[in-house]
Parts: C-alpha cells; sequence; structure tokens
C-alpha cells in the first residue's frame, strides 16, 4: 500500500498546531485567574492536559508562551479591526476607533481585559506591531495638520498610559457612563484637534467600534 507522505506530514503539522493552540487558549485561562506573575508551568500543562516535554516543544520558557499569548491577543483585535479601518478613514478616526475598539472588547469580554492587563505590566511590554501602528497612524495626522508634531515617545506613553487606566477603570466597575468617549475626546484635543472636533470624532469612533464589534461578533457566532 502506497504510504502518502504529504499527507502524513499536513496531519501532523495540524496536530502539532492545534496542540500549541490549546497551550495558548489553557494559559490564557490560567492567566486570567492567577496572573503571569503567580502562574507555574504545572497549571499550563495541567490546564491544556499535556506533559511538561510537549510544553517544552513549543515554548523553551515561560516568558516565551507569556509573548505568545499576548500576541495572539492582539493579533485578533489588530486583524478585526485592519479589516474595518482601511486607510482612507482619517487618521483622527482611525487611532480614535482602535481606542474605542479596545474599550469595548475589555467591556464585553472583561476576562480577555484581565489577562492583556496583567501582562502588560510584566516585562514583556508593550507589543513593537502596536507601537509601529500608533507611529504610523500618528505621523499620517501630523502630515495633514492634523495633529501636532510631538515627540512620538511621549505620544505613546500617553496613549498606553490612559490606555491602561481606563481599561483598569472598566473592569474595576470605575469608569461612569460616557468616561471612554471623554477620555479619547481629551486625548485628541492634546494632539492638537480643538474641543468640540475631538468631542464628534470620539463618539463617532465609539459607534464605530461597536459596530466592528458586533460585525466580529456575527462572523464567529
Amino acid at each position: 500500500m502506497r504510504v502518502n507522505l504529504e499527507a502524513r506530514a499536513a496531519a501532523a503539522e495540524n496536530r502539532k498546531a492545534q496542540t500549541r493552540e490549546r497551550l495558548l487558549d489553557a494559559a490564557v485561562a490560567v492567566i486570567g485567574e492567577k496572573g503571569p506573575d503567580a502562574a507555574s508551568i504545572e497549571d499550563f500543562v495541567a490546564a491544556a492536559n499535556v506533559s511538561r516535554g510537549t510544553f517544552y516543544n513549543y515554548f523553551p520558557t515561560t516568558e516565551d508562551l507569556l509573548r505568545a499569548v499576548r500576541r495572539k491577543l492582539i493579533d485578533a483585535l489588530t486583524i478585526v479591526l485592519d479589516a474595518h479601518l482601511p486607510s482612507s478613514i482619517p487618521a483622527a478616526e482611525r487611532l480614535a476607533t482602535r481606542l474605542h475598539s479596545h474599550y469595548a472588547l475589555v467591556s464585553s469580554d472583561p476576562a480577555w481585559g484581565w489577562v492583556v492587563m496583567r501582562l502588560e505590566a510584566t516585562r514583556l511590554g508593550r507589543t513593537n506591531a502596536m507601537e509601529v501602528s500608533l507611529d504610523r497612524m500618528y505621523q499620517e495626522g501630523v502630515a495633514t495638520g492634523v495633529f501636532r508634531d510631538l515627540d512620538p515617545v511621549a505620544v505613546r506613553s500617553v496613549i498606553f498610559g490612559t490606555s491602561r487606566m481606563v481599561q483598569r477603570d472598566i473592569l474595576m466597575g470605575l469608569a461612569p457612563p460616557g468616561h471612554q468617549e471623554r477620555v479619547v475626546a481629551i486625548l485628541l484635543t492634546t494632539f492638537g484637534l480643538p474641543p468640540q472636533e475631538a468631542e464628534r470624532i470620539s463618539a463617532e469612533s465609539a459607534r464605530r467600534a461597536a459596530e466592528i464589534q458586533a460585525k466580529s461578533r456575527q462572523r464567529t457566532a
């Protein structure tokens, strides 16, 4: 009987991919419950129902796993946003919508929000893809005269720092109605938009983010 080596190899790769995803999903659940610092490799392998040796086949260190978890969570959101936010949308609107989309996801999925926030508090820091995307949007706004030409490192710190506090307020039930819209409007004003324009864009972007999230749920339902 002829052995289909290509089919066998493809099946093996598929099993490997499934095991890796199982480890990542288990890690999200464990980190959401215990936090990244308290979680151990034993917790991850038990939740994924794999051996310790299998874990090391995919992730040589716990830090490698944490990086992969963070990338999985952020990439999932980025893919959705990239599909709904073409470059034809002005930079200020895109930036505001990305912020509101993050806040909306935290509100609808607190477990996701806690995992992301706890990972951001570790030595892993921010993802390079997020910084590159943010820098690109801000520079587009500067080039079109919408944003002030500010130090990019300071801009990143303001946005990421503010977002982390808003995320914390949402998760702890401290965000009053309209809080996210007001915060995003303040950020846009800081970057150079007139207050009324900033408020309008923030409100419209919040609605756009809600629509994007609803469409994303329909596709995955």
